[in-house]
């Protein structure tokens, strides 16, 4: 319930607020603070959460930093709370507002250049900024003055100073709009008052030396990443956190965005348990599957740099945890049965890929003769190959190859005839159209067969064949894995997943945590929850975490990634976009002007 009718701040301020990682994003426990005091509900225990000094006043708060003293001359904002509502929206876009707009504000005191979501209309004292990705025909804004009581403030309050007094998608009456100054006139009284920067300086409390902050004053901003910080589990969110420290043993799912860490979280859980396991005396063994070799690598370095940064951890205990490609640990079961060079690749992402380019050659033949067949298959099927685009055709049929003719069918046309398809796939309606895309596959199985090799799905299909028996049952409990961890699991298909839970010791447990990005659900176009924990054996509750925040990507990466998504969704009804409501964190050294003038 609000509780005030105006926030203050000084650019001092503001600028503590936008440097500060950890409001960034709601998946951080302290902007929960944030959020209270931009709706109107904080206190000064918020504020010094925040490290800053909060001012109250009957009506209203005003938030400086503990460091600033009083001068005569100072930038301001005021946010008319009795007009301005942000909680029309949810805290994770709150959020992701009111960094947008403290960023607009130093700009604009700077004199920077803006970048495309923001606006100065010409002939105009207004301000208008887009703190939300313009995917719809009404997107929000927030609606600023650049001149509240001018020739008042000119004369007694020098500075620039900005009030923002309107949030939502209506964009009210224009430049012309008339703004309430009451809330504002109280704002500035206490910001110009000496009262206001009088403290105790024996209970002066620096909090804000605790967080990673950068100063935008100097040309260059300095953070440390989690990579090589000396206790890497002190910078995390609290979600992160709780997807850490969800038992081995138990099924956990941690989702985001590229970018949003996942990665780096599943390392430090394995990191975590390892050492909690090691405090009891007991041994355990891990296996961490990635979709690449690349991937492989990059793990095999997190772990190297952050096992080094937690303080007094046992090196000797990353000898429990195998890092592999799903591929590779199909190979080792069939290692007397396939050899390396027999792999369209020995990297399984590229293999993916090679598989894809002979099937975007079929997919051109197929096109070149399909008048011929158009009696043959149904109207959905024909429009949809001379409709789309040879590598969406071919990416399509992967799918249908890997999941229902090898998967459900095992490659035989009267069974893939009869087998129900996936509610998501190749618009396929009759009998007619399945002997074509049959005859298709016949195709490609056929250029498999002339080089003399296999592709993924061969592999994971013949490995869970040698899992899936007495052999492997007998041996399973002393050879299997304590916990499996998988990562990009949105990049594997169900024939992959299916062998998975194969590979642990006790077949009564589902010890399996993964990384997911929804967007990204390229290995099984049909991919959904109850599929895959029906592929992973996953029968109980899955402590599930959803970060928000990006990390990786500049918010124009961003920006650009959530445009294409959003124009793509509609291919697939069960698509997921996280990008919609992502933030993004993104610091770099650059110099201030161009970090000020995309951010």
């Amino acid at each position: 319930m609000k509780s005030v009718d105006y926030l203050g701040m000084t650019e001092d301020a503001v600028k503590a607020i936008i440097s500060n990682r950890e409001l960034q994003s709601y998946d951080f426990e302290r902007a929960q603070d944030l959020v209270s005091i931009f709706l109107g509900e904080g206190n000064k225990e918020s504020a010094e959460n925040l490290g800053l000094e909060m001012v109250e006043s009957k009506n209203g708060y005003v938030l400086v930093t503990s460091e600033e003293k009083f001068s005569s001359e100072k930038n301001t904002l005021t946010i008319d709370l009795e007009c301005l509502d942000f909680s029309i929206v949810n805290h994770s876009l709150i959020v992701a507002a009111v960094q947008k707009t403290l960023r607009f504000c130093v700009k604009y005191w700077g004199n920077l250049n803006f970048n495309n979501n923001e606006y100065i209309p010409p002939s105009s004292s207004k301000a208008i900024v887009f703190p939300f990705p313009m995917n719809s025909g009404a997107p929000y804004r927030i609606t600023l003055e650049r001149q509240p009581s001018e020739k008042r403030m000119s004369r007694r309050f020098p500075g620039k100073h900005l009030l923002a007094y309107r949030f939502g998608t209506n964009g009210g009456d224009g430049t012309k709009e008339e703004y309430p100054s009451t809330n504002f006139n109280k704002s500035i009284e206490i910001l110009f008052s000496h009262e206001s920067y009088q403290k105790n300086k024996n209970e002066e409390i620096h909090l804000q030396a605790s967080f990673i902050t950068a100063d935008l004053t100097e040309e260059k901003i300095d953070t440390s990443s989690i990579l090589g910080f000396s206790d890497p589990f002190k910078k995390l969110s609290s979600k992160q956190l709780t997807f850490i420290k969800t038992v081995y043993n138990e099924p956990a799912r941690i989702e985001g965005p590229a970018g949003s860490g996942k990665t780096i979280c599943m390392v430090l859980k394995i990191l975590y348990w390892l050492n909690e396991v090691n405090r009891q005396g007991k041994k355990v063994k891990f296996l961490f599957i990635a979709p690449s070799t690349e991937m492989v690598n990059n793990v095999h370095y997190f772990f190297e740099v952050l096992s080094g940064s937690v303080e007094d951890y046992d090196e000797n205990l990353l000898d429990q945890v195998e890092i592999k490609t799903l591929q590779d640990v199909c190979t080792e079961f069939l290692k007397q049965d396939i050899h390396e060079t027999e792999l369209l690749d020995e990297d399984t992402f590229e293999s993916k890929n090679i598989q894809l380019l002979h099937l975007v050659e079929l997919v051109s033949d197929e096109k070149s003769t399909l008048e011929e067949k158009k009696g043959f298959i149904s109207p959905e099927l024909y429009k949809f190959i001379c409709d789309e685009d040879e590598f969406h055709i071919a990416d399509m049929l992967r799918h249908e190859i890997s999941v229902v003719i090898k998967g459900r069918s095992d490659e035989n046309l009267d069974s893939y005839k009869d087998v129900k398809r996936p509610s998501y796939g190749l618009p396929i309606q009759n009998n007619n159209d399945r002997s074509f895309i049959f005859d298709v596959f016949n195709k490609y199985s056929e250029i498999l067969n002339n080089l003399s090799q296999f592709d993924v799905d061969d592999v994971a299909i013949s490995a869970l064949s040698k899992l899936d028996s007495p052999i492997w049952r007998r041996r399973r409990k002393n050879d299997g894995f304590d916990a499996i961890f998988i990562d990009e699991v949105h990049l594997f298909n169900m024939n992959e997943l299916s062998l998975v839970h194969y590979l642990t010791k006790d077949s009564s447990l589902s010890p399996i945590s993964y990384a997911i990005d929804l967007a990204q659900a390229l290995g099984d176009i049909a991919w959904n929850d109850v599929d895959f924990n029906n592929s992973v054996g996953i029968k109980n509750e899955t402590e599930e975490v959803k970060l928000n925040a990006v990390f990786r990507s500049s918010p124009l990466i961003t920006d650009l990634a959530f445009s294409i998504t959003s124009h793509g969704a509609n291919i697939f009804t069960n698509f997921d976009n996280p990008i919609s409501e992502a933030p993004y964190i993104y610091i770099a050294t650059n110099l201030m002007t161009n970090i000020l003038s995309t951010i």
